[in-house]
């Protein structure tokens, strides 16, 4: 009985992977802040373009230089963990990949000068001619080499009929602190279809890196691939995130606890965060990590919006560090990587966790997540800082990659994102 326990779970872990073995999200110049890609229009949206349709994507970035900078940019097809695949760009991009960006304007109002810069993609210079994962990537003078940021997007190409839903877990140990997804997907409209290269990739909210891959499905029937497995696609539910309204420099928001204009900036201290894991669950409208730049002053917010160095404090238990274990800001403008960019810092003479972030005036929200050193377990991420209940108000998106016969990368043939409170 042990082994056949020991080797459904094995089997589980097989089916089950990370997507995007690298992250792509990275800036590599200190100058450069704020960097947005999401789809015109739509601040909140994931990058994702469909193929052949005009719904481009707008990539906007804020430069601290004193004079205009002279960038370009250009996209390259990434696989689905996002390695680079081996084709030249004219196979994958229509029209010249790389271009300059044109589009930009200097601050005004602001105290911290910045030039702004700003463009669509796809446009009618260059478009993707496949779908797949994309890497955009941003550079001065028209050198490689001289990087200042990458950014990830996706071109889908919708092939499939995409069929998903999110319900309780059946193990009653998690049942009321995790949510479960069941995933459909139907096929029958993909030529020469090869079950072997068909995946899903899931993940919560904005937490790219997190995603869950299941590299076959738990049932065939006719056209219908089902991925109902009771040990996968299981999420901590977390609660609804936190916040701070930076949307005015000049006034006290709520979870401000102070604002002080000194010689070269200002600083912000956000009030103390506490544990919210013994604390009853109540429902409200929230950014589930993400962000967004606006003021509170009818300003142009892309050009007229300051900065500020933002204080995130952390009060742990007892005023003691965690032990063999790293506390995480888990956000968009952390880039929702548990790297040093996110990590917070104990400070052993006030007993807390800090870390200090340059922020744009904005409404931003964020969790706080706390991973073992050595065994990290994604379904206890906020067992102890934020707590798990069933009815959290979560987004999810699922991804359908298939690399059909004959072809060296990896198709996103479907697509859907979807509300935990859909099925209620």
């Amino acid at each position: 009985m042990q082994l056949k326990r020991f080797l459904f779970i094995l089997l589980v872990f097989l089916n089950l992977t990370h997507a995007w073995s690298q992250n792509i999200d990275k800036v590599y110049d200190s100058l450069i802040h704020t960097v947005l890609v999401h789809p015109l229009g739509n601040p909140l949206g994931i990058p994702v373009v469909a193929l052949g349709e005009n719904n481009p994507l707008s990539i906007s970035f804020d430069d601290f230089s004193n004079q205009y900078q002279e960038y370009y940019y250009s996209v390259e097809l990434v696989d689905k963990n996002g390695q680079s695949v081996p084709m030249d760009p004219a196979d994958y991009v229509t029209g010249f990949n790389q271009q300059k960006i044109t589009g930009y304007k200097p601050s005004s109002v602001a105290a911290q000068s910045y030039f702004h810069y700003q463009f669509n993609y796809p446009n009618e210079n260059a478009h993707p001619k496949v779908s797949g994962n994309f890497k955009l990537s941003v550079y001065k003078n028209a050198n490689k080499n001289n990087l200042v940021f990458t950014k990830r997007f996706y071109v889908v190409d919708p092939q499939v009929n995409v069929l998903a839903t999110v319900e309780e877990p059946f193990d009653g140990n998690i049942s009321k602190t995790h949510q479960h997804l069941k995933v459909k997907v139907d096929i029958s409209k993909v030529p020469y279809f090869q079950t072997d290269q068909l995946q899903i990739s899931v993940w919560q909210n904005y937490l790219y890196n997190d995603a869950q891959t299941i590299i076959s499905p738990n049932f065939i029937r006719g056209d219908m691939l089902e991925y109902n497995n009771e040990e996968q696609l299981i999420f901590p539910a977390g609660k609804e995130a936190r916040w701070l309204d930076l949307q005015s420099l000049r006034l006290r928001s709520d979870r401000m606890e102070s604002i002080e204009s000194l010689q070269n900036y200002t600083l912000v201290k956000a009030k103390p965060d506490i544990s919210r894991a013994s604390i009853a669950y109540y429902n409200f409208k929230d950014l589930n990590g993400a962000f967004v730049i606006s003021n509170s002053e009818s300003l142009e917010a892309d050009v007229q919006n300051d900065y500020a160095k933002v204080v995130f404090t952390y009060l742990p238990s007892e005023k003691a560090p965690f032990i063999g274990q790293k506390l995480y800001l888990v956000s968009s403008f952390t880039n929702n990587e548990l790297g040093k960019e996110a990590e917070m810092i104990f400070d052993p003479k006030q007993g807390v966790y800090q870390k200090m972030i340059l922020l744009k005036q904005g409404y931003y929200s964020y969790n706080y997540m706390l991973r073992d050193k050595e065994v990290p377990n994604y379904k206890d991420d906020f067992t102890e800082t934020e707590g798990n209940h069933w009815e959290t108000e979560n987004n999810y998106t699922v991804m359908v990659y298939y690399r059909a016969p004959g072809t060296r990368y990896d198709q996103i043939i479907g697509f859907i994102t979807l509300n935990s409170k859909q099925n209620w």
